[in-house]
């Protein structure tokens, strides 16, 4: 391992267990080389029949990255739309989970709580990634992508105005559904809210008129009544980030009244649109948006700070 060739060591041919072998000699001997290779390949590697394997090597050497996949798959097949798998739960595959750890054929046996590290610093970077405040604005467009039909489901794409570089995606599946939003790498039709690149979503009240916006994390009590043991991986509960009321206009008689209400740190703020004022020439409410609409809707408005 030590020798001038370790760093042509191909991964391609070994087994899952030579590689978990490499990596953990690799890490005693300090093959900073070697190890960098063999965690490439192993991270690439790991599915629900290696999970346990590698999260053992990952809490063993401390190793940050690994830990961090084993977490993300363990979190899609535990929490995805089939649960637990059944064999995990009743003994019958190489993989066991009871009370809180993962165990592979009586070889290891690891504690899903040393993963809590993981998930508390994913929710850490996105929270300063995408809900602390900055000294400036920056200006976006949302574009609404519709299926062929012109129905749902319905992608959206937040888009940079200077560039038109695309930063986040969502994907709302129908009327009544959530809009889950994702990282801009991110299949929306493919991903799930069990995914790394989930950034958290928009829920409907009932009647449409007031909307929550949630954080990344999840929604643990609906999660266990759909799968109780699921929730023995360390999950952290998701939040509210805001939450926007929509007070509708059936008569038409009056401007419709958009408000929104979240906190940063300790301080609490409330914005409301901006009130259009009657135009005796348009013989219609108008507000000036300076260049940034192109065609008159009852849906254009402005958010203010109202102090």
């Amino acid at each position: 391992l030590a020798g001038p060739d370790s760093l042509s060591f191909d991964t391609a041919l070994a087994s899952g267990a030579t590689l978990l072998s490499h990596f953990l000699w690799a890490v005693v001997l300090e093959l900073s080389g070697l190890t960098a290779i063999c965690r490439k390949a192993l991270v690439a590697s790991v599915d629900s029949a290696t999970v346990a394997l590698a999260l053992a090597a990952g809490h063993a050497t401390n190793d940050e990255e690994l830990l961090q996949r084993c977490y993300w798959c363990l979190r899609a097949t535990m929490c995805g739309a089939a649960g637990v798998p059944a064999a995990w739960l009743d003994g019958r595959g190489p993989v066991k989970l009871s009370n809180g750890s993962l165990s592979q054929m009586g070889v290891c046996s690891t504690r899903l709580q040393v993963l809590s590290g993981v998930i508390k610093e994913d929710l850490s970077a996105k929270r300063l990634r995408w809900l602390t405040p900055t000294d400036c604005y920056t200006l976006c467009q949302v574009h609404r992508i519709r299926s062929e039909s012109g129905s749902y489901p319905h992608t959206y794409e937040m888009r940079l105005d200077h560039s038109d570089e695309v930063v986040m995606r969502a994907l709302r599946e129908d009327e009544q559904s959530s809009c889950r939003i994702f990282h801009r790498d991110a299949d929306p039709a493919t991903a799930s809210d069990h995914c790394e690149d989930y950034l958290g979503c928009v829920v409907p009240n009932f009647w449409g008129t007031v909307f929550t916006l949630y954080d990344s994390g999840t929604d643990v009590d609906s999660l266990a009544r759909r799968s109780k043991d699921s929730t023995q991986l360390p999950l952290q509960p998701r939040g509210v980030a805001c939450t926007v009321g929509y007070e509708t206009n059936l008569l038409g008689d009056c401007p419709r009244k958009v408000t929104v209400d979240f906190e940063r740190g300790t301080t609490r703020y409330h914005m409301e649109n901006m009130q259009p004022r009657w135009d005796k020439k348009l013989n219609s409410y108008a507000l000036p948006f300076f260049g940034r609409v192109k065609k008159a809707s009852a849906k254009n408005f402005q958010l203010v700070v109202d102090d």
